[in-house]
C-alpha cells in the first residue's frame, strides 16, 4: 500500500438512478466531512444501519435538508421500513462504534464493498423518481422527549431583506429575523413553521 492509498478510505455512494459506486474519501476527518458534504450538497444526516462485526457498522450518510430541498428519490429503505425514502445522495460508510476502542470511520477494502453493493442493489429499492416524501418526512423535531418539544416544517420564501447577520452550521447559515427562524442553504432560504401534533399542540 502506497502512502498516498493509506490516506484514503474506501464508502459506497448511491446516487439517484444509478447504480452503487465505490468511492473514496479522505482518512483525514475534516477533509472527510467536506468532501462528503460536497457529495452530499449539504450538511450530513446519519443512521447506523447495522453491526457489520469486528467493532463497526455501517452507516447511512444523507443530506439532512433533503426533503425541504426537494432533492431527488434515490432508494427505499428495505423491510418493514420500505415506505421510507432515501432522496438525494446516498454514502454507506463503516464507523467504529461502541464497541470498539477505536473511533472515526473505518476502511472498507473493495472486496466487502463490492459485496455490500450487491447487498444494497437486492434489497433497497431503487425509486422510480416520481415518489414524493411522507408527511411525517417533513416535520422535524425540536427538543425531543422534552417538556420543549416543538414540531415544524420548514418552508421556502424568498430572500429576506437583511441577510447579513447569521451564524454558519456547515454549510447552512442561521439567519437572525426577528419573526422567525430563517436558514439558507444553496442559494435559497426556508422559514420555520411550528405544526401542532398530539404531543406538542400550539399553546
Amino acid at each position: 500500500m502506497t502512502d498516498e492509498e493509506k490516506k484514503i478510505i474506501h464508502a459506497i455512494l448511491v446516487k439517484p438512478g444509478q447504480e452503487p459506486e465505490i468511492c473514496q474519501l479522505p482518512l483525514n476527518v475534516d477533509e472527510q466531512i467536506e468532501v462528503i458534504s460536497d457529495i452530499l450538497e449539504g450538511n450530513i444526516g446519519s443512521t447506523e444501519f447495522f453491526d457489520i462485526g469486528n467493532g463497526a457498522s455501517l452507516w447511512i450518510l444523507v443530506n439532512d435538508f433533503a426533503v425541504p430541498l426537494g432533492l431527488k428519490p434515490n432508494r427505499h429503505l428495505p423491510g418493514k421500513d420500505k415506505d421510507e425514502i432515501l432522496f438525494g445522495n446516498v454514502i454507506f460508510i463503516a464507523i467504529y462504534n461502541e464497541k470498539s476502542e477505536f473511533e472515526g470511520p473505518v476502511n472498507m477494502p473493495e472486496n466487502i464493498c463490492k459485496m455490500f453493493i450487491e447487498q444494497i442493489k437486492a434489497n433497497f429499492e431503487q425509486c422510480k423518481g416520481d415518489e414524493k416524501p411522507r408527511s411525517q418526512d417533513e416535520v422535524y423535531v425540536e427538543f425531543p422527549e422534552s417538556e420543549n418539544e416543538r414540531s415544524f416544517k420548514w418552508h421556502e420564501i424568498e430572500k429576506p431583506e437583511h441577510v447579513d447577520k447569521f451564524v454558519q452550521a456547515g454549510r447552512a447559515k442561521l439567519i437572525k429575523h426577528d419573526e422567525y427562524e430563517v436558514i439558507e442553504l444553496n442559494g435559497r432560504y426556508f422559514k420555520q413553521v411550528t405544526i401542532t401534533t398530539k404531543k406538542t399542540p400550539l399553546n
